[in-house]
């Protein structure tokens, strides 16, 4: 994967503002909901972050399978272990960096890059994000559907369309762009010490069409074991978990995640947006704003176990370059 100098989100000055705003958020929404409801709820159902953060690890663990399935054959040559060392650091990484996915697929194609060499693991990367995106409008499918028949066509249905129609137009493009257009050309005539490394990337021919088709059923299975996870979110509140109404309390979370992608773990985001929807959904405020509380604790506890993860398994003992034996070229998170 190409070096690249530090972007706008990667200033740590811009990250500290971006956690700042994040948490001014998620204080102002709980306050709006009511904190000592809010705290008293997050109590009494504190019992399930056990089960939600098991559903967040097998969502982490498809979201692996299916970068996995990328690579092909040559996934073979990465040990097991060093997946799942891949997977616990894209995870740990993304839940502390604005625009955490990408930050954490970079992490993750730095590891697998020693198997795999630069050029294949930076091919594997910029697929994955359109892989990503696609889930996302294949798991607003249904979502959409839930929303329109319960709640009509309305602002919400709306904004769940534009989004998932947004997400596919741009996952469909990365694919695309990558296959078609000579983007390591492209970026060798911009930086010359990467001439070489470009030239590498155009040269890999990527996920065939089955091996993409895999990817994207592993990556969609993730984003149902989400669902499943907000409705044991729901229970754990006291609130009915009919599928129709999981699908839309799920809808209001990804809304509130894609507004708040630049911050990190999009913390405040998916609270502020769960209050606000709190009457749509049939919540009352304190409800909406615990739920959303309660997988984020859940995902800063697999956070935890994920970072100690990276630094308890033993990394490669020894670098191996990629088919060609080109040198790994990776970018700095």
């Amino acid at each position: 994967m190409s070096e690249r100098g530090p972007g706008l989100l990667a200033r740590p000055l811009v990250r500290i503002a971006c956690a700042v705003l994040g948490t001014a958020v998620l204080v102002a929404s709980v306050w709006a909901a009511g904190a000592r409801a809010v705290l008293e709820s997050l109590g009494s159902s504190a019992y399930a972050l056990p089960l939600l953060a098991l559903l967040e690890a097998v969502m982490v663990g498809c979201s692996t399978l299916a970068l996995r399935s990328l690579y092909g054959e040559v996934g073979a040559r990465v040990p097991p272990r060093q997946w799942v060392r891949a997977g616990a650091l894209g995870y740990a990484l993304g839940l502390v960096l604005p625009m955490g996915r990408g930050a954490g697929e970079a992490a993750r194609a730095v590891l697998l890059s020693r198997d795999t060499g630069g050029a294949r693991a930076a091919v594997a990367a910029v697929q994955m994000q359109g892989v990503v995106l696609l889930s996302t409008t294949v798991i607003t499918v249904p979502v959409l559907v839930a929303t329109v028949a319960l709640l009509g066509p309305g602002v919400p249905a709306g904004l769940l369309l534009a989004n998932g129609l947004v997400a596919g137009a741009i996952g469909i493009s990365i694919l695309l762009v990558r296959e078609r257009a000579r983007l390591g050309r492209l970026l060798g005539g911009l930086v010359k010490r990467l001439e070489s490394f470009g030239l590498a990337f155009d040269a890999v021919a990527g996920a065939s069409r089955g091996d993409l088709t895999r990817s994207l059923a592993w990556e969609s299975l993730g984003r149902v074991a989400q669902v499943v996870q907000c409705g044991v979110a729901l229970a754990a509140i006291g609130e009915h978990t009919e599928i129709g109404r999981v699908l839309v309390t799920r809808g209001a979370l990804i809304l509130g995640s894609a507004i708040g992608d630049f911050i990190p773990g999009q913390l405040g985001a998916t609270e502020a947006m769960m209050v606000v929807g709190a009457g749509a959904l049939g919540l009352t405020a304190a409800s909406a704003a615990t739920l959303a509380l309660l997988i984020h604790a859940a995902q800063i506890l697999l956070g935890l176990l994920c970072a100690g993860l990276t630094v308890a398994l033993p990394g490669p003992q020894g670098t191996s370059a990629g088919s060609g034996g080109e040198r790994a070229v990776t970018p700095t998170a």
